[in-house]
């Protein structure tokens, strides 16, 4: 009896060895692949990397390389830690002139438009007058937040490429607002919630994994965005039936698969062109598969808004 049970540890132990090397030889990847780089798991980069990953990935290997978004993902192309990655068009021409290396990047394919989902609480955002001014024996103020326009000179938690975009925006609009970076959506919320910043501001494509999963009773709303709009940018309207928000103002920025400058003969070169082939080739089933929706706002696959096409696209 000791002998079987004995017997059946050792086979129970190797059994799961197998499934351990298994899995393991699942996870690594080659060392040809193309890394791309995405952001966060569960938000629309890396949401769209895995719907490349499941109709591509026979065809050309490929690996995420996980980072903030696509700020972060441009300073990860320009350190060669990346071949390939996600941006907005407002966040590379902001940066083109930062670094050579970000500069010298070219599109591979244009996307879905990026929107700017705020956050704030749907009872305002209150704060002592002592506090903000500097004087004693002041009260407390409520603002109530509805629009961009009503976040002038407040805190706002920015997030990945938000922290660049609300800069900007910042700049243009003169908002006097004061930014609160931090490295993910749940951090921003937790200082919303906290009421230690009035908003926070975090680009996604639709739908946002991080606002889908708020519920009704999260005291949260999203914010109108209520100030002039000059391109690269414009005005998308969505809904989040989660939050019962509809026909909802975004302002939103084209996104663009970007690689750094290969040649066309070399291996990455040649993966890059197998890769944006197949994407090409793939992009009706894309649409209408059961992929994200981010897909059916990809018209015009040869428009890169102005912005230096893959090298071999030229041919």
């Amino acid at each position: 009896m000791r002998t079987k049970q004995i017997s059946l540890a050792l086979l129970t132990l190797s059994l799961l060895g197998a499934f351990q090397v298994s899995a393991q030889t699942e996870v690594a990847a080659p060392s040809n692949a193309l890394r791309i780089a995405t952001g966060k798991k569960g938000k629309g980069y890396s949401k769209l990397f895995a719907n490349i990953n499941v109709v591509c990935g026979d065809k050309v290997a490929l690996t995420e390389v996980e980072t903030e978004g696509g700020l972060q993902n441009l300073t990860t192309l320009a350190a060669n830690q990346a071949e390939l990655g996600f941006a907005q068009l407002d966040t590379l021409q902001d940066m083109k002139s930062s670094d050579e290396a970000i500069g010298a990047l070219q599109a591979v394919l244009p996307l879905n438009m990026n929107l700017l989902h705020i956050l704030a609480n749907a009872e305002g955002y209150n704060y002592r007058t002592e506090t903000k001014y500097l004087v004693l024996g002041g009260k407390t103020v409520n603002v109530p937040v509805t629009n961009f326009s009503d976040l002038k000179g407040l805190p706002v938690a920015v997030v990945g490429s938000a922290r660049a975009l609300g800069r900007v925006l910042d700049r243009s609009n003169a908002m006097g607002l004061q930014f609160v970076d931090v490295e993910t959506d749940e951090q921003a919320l937790a200082k919303l919630n906290d009421g230690k910043v009035a908003a926070m501001f975090s680009t996604s494509g639709w739908p946002s994994g991080p606002v889908q999963r708020l519920k009704r009773n999260s005291g949260l709303l999203l914010v109108k965005f209520d100030m002039p709009v000059k391109p690269p940018y414009q005005l998308v309207k969505k809904n989040y039936e989660n939050l019962d928000t509809f026909n909802h103002s975004f302002l939103a920025a084209p996104n663009l698969l970007v690689t750094r400058a290969f040649s066309a003969t070399g291996v990455n070169g040649r993966a890059v062109a197998t890769l944006q082939n197949c994407i090409q080739k793939n992009l009706v089933n894309l649409q209408e598969g059961q992929y994200e929706p981010a897909w059916r706002d990809v018209k015009n696959l040869t428009d890169t808004f102005g912005w230096p096409r893959f090298a071999s696209a030229k041919r």
